[in-house]
């Protein structure tokens, strides 16, 4: 073989390794969940439930205490 032809199996060889590839894998579900939690916060927020949710639970709990 050949330089160039050396060289060229080991550019190929180079290009098909996968290193690095759980970390971007982890990244992109992390950004997901990112995404989903606040598309869900901003729901709960417009809709209100969280301050009822929140009031009753804390009512219930001075009716327990009181």
């Amino acid at each position: 073989m050949n330089a160039i032809t050396k060289k060229a199996r080991h550019m190929i060889g180079t290009l098909r390794r996968e290193e690095g590839q759980a970390t971007v894998e982890y990244t992109l579900v992390g950004v997901c969940a990112a995404g989903v939690a606040s598309i869900f916060l901003n729901w709960i927020n417009n809709t209100s439930l969280f301050g009822k949710f929140f009031g009753t639970a804390v009512k219930h709990l001075i009716g327990l205490l009181g």
